[in-house]
């Protein structure tokens, strides 16, 4: 481990870096965090470094508040405690018996957590039940304590936890899997489901008609969107995205699809010729954003409808680099006024959840329609 004062990571100081497993997973007595006298620096160190550049902005506003915070993870057994709650609703006796712990001991570590807004917890009958607060890993504040989890959830310890708490719960629920995922189906894997078989599932009730995918990359989307088309034409400058695209089409059979090279700004195609224009995830690579909405409402005929699946304004500066992206996300506010100056009508522009890998960018969702009586879809 390094001394009081040095970099933690081992990053611009000369010292050779250290793993995140050897910080972290180091000294197993204390429960798993590393024993240091000037603690305060670490957590400050660690904030600096790890937490994305808008959140490290934000906790240097209020060091104070945000060390207190970082702090609260400063106990292997909280740590086990918020694991488990990832995945379960329980009991302080569930917990207990899961962790090894006196009901004690796990009561006031609980009471820690509730403190921080990390956990809630709601009372039935004579018992109190905890699960973790969904609010409390979304947000810059909360990015480090997401972290810990997500890099210790392969840890032995968790393993070991979980199994015992498995077996708890069966002797809860009577041993049917069903009573035991009544009411947390959301925190669950269940085999099959997943985003994937959803999207392919939802993708076979559209009907999009004469559809225009803006931006489509190498047609990886081609198996969702081709089904749903009469015609399908992809729109994108880069050779290669073309190239491999048409590998694509010949490799589906998707014969009533092709790819076009061109500017989202300046589509190959004629006015009123498409039912439905797609951005998905594209606007981002647009020099002119503005314009590459236009352009979508002068060849959407009346009655078609545009869709613009962005990311919301953002501050993270790597995933502009790493990515290419010539804007960092954009304001609904924004969008709406881009989409109602194409002449559209704009149903629906919000904010709609956040990438679950860290930095947990923000989703902008749109849904315009061209004014007018249409049915040619």
């Amino acid at each position: 481990m390094t001394a009081p004062g040095s970099d933690p990571i081992g990053h611009g100081r000369g010292e050779a870096p250290i793993s995140w497993g050897e910080w972290s997973l180091g000294n197993r007595g204390g429960g798993g965090l590393p024993k240091r006298e000037d603690k305060l620096s670490l957590y400050r160190d660690i904030a600096m470094k790890l937490l994305p550049a808008e959140a490290t902005r934000a906790a240097m506003k209020d060091l104070a508040s945000i060390t207190e915070r970082l702090k609260v993870l400063a106990d292997g057994t909280r740590l086990r405690i918020l694991h488990l709650l990832r995945a379960e609703e329980l009991t302080v006796g569930e917990l207990a018996t899961a962790l090894g712990h006196g009901q004690s001991t796990v009561s006031s570590q609980l009471a820690r957590l509730r403190e921080a807004g990390l956990v809630h917890d709601r009372r039935d009958g004579t018992r109190s039940y905890y699960r973790l607060n969904p609010l409390s890993l979304d947000g810059t504040d909360h990015v480090f304590w997401k972290l810990v989890l997500d890099r210790l959830v392969e840890d032995p310890m968790f393993a070991a936890d979980r199994k015992r708490l498995d077996q708890t719960l069966l002797a809860r629920s009577g041993g049917t899997w069903v009573d035991r995922a009544a009411g947390s189906l959301d925190r669950r894997y269940i085999p099959g489901r997943n985003f994937e078989s959803l999207a392919v599932g939802l993708a076979a009730l559209l009907e999009l008609g004469d559809c225009v995918d803006m931006g489509s990359g190498d047609g990886a989307l081609l198996d969702l969107i081709a089904p749903a088309a009469r015609a399908l034409h992809c729109i994108d400058d880069h050779v290669g995205m073309i190239e491999a695209g048409a590998r694509r089409i010949r490799a589906g059979g998707f014969a009533h699809a092709r790819f076009l090279k061109g500017d989202m700004h300046e589509p190959p195609l004629e006015a009123e010729s498409a039912d439905t224009v797609l951005f998905l995830q594209s606007l981002q690579y647009a020099a002119d954003p503005e314009r590459a909405i236009a352009a979508a409402g002068r060849v959407l005929r009346p009655g078609g409808r545009c869709l613009v699946l962005t990311l919301g304004e953002h501050r993270d500066e790597r995933t502009l680099l790493e990515y290419g992206h010539l804007h960092p996300g954009f304001t609904a506010k924004r969008l709406r006024g881009w989409l109602a100056a194409a002449g559209l009508v704009v149903d629906r522009c919000e904010l709609s959840g956040h990438d679950h890998r860290q930095p947990q960018l923000p989703i902008l969702l749109a849904h315009a329609h061209h004014p007018g009586q249409g049915g040619s879809t």
